[in-house]
């Protein structure tokens, strides 16, 4: 009797592995397709942050930094 349980008991497990293995693939699919996947593209639609959207043929402004000893010992 308790050998046939055993048998039952190590069936369900595997069957049990395999099925949440098969939940786990459906829900992190579904999770990445309802809210990782537009969000990913709306943030590649809408930002900018290299500035090669509205990028003129100039370069862009930077401040003038001194170029010196003094300079480059109190950085920060």
């Amino acid at each position: 009797m308790w050998g046939d349980l055993k048998r039952l008991w190590e069936a369900w497990k595997k069957f049990a592995h395999k099925l949440a293995n098969f939940q786990a693939r459906v829900l992190l699919t579904i999770i990445y397709s309802i809210l990782i996947l537009p969000f990913g593209l709306m943030v590649r639609c809408f930002s900018d942050s290299l500035h090669t959207k509205k990028r003129t043929v100039a370069w862009l402004d930077h401040p003038a930094i001194p170029n010196d000893l003094n300079e480059a010992r109190h950085q920060g």
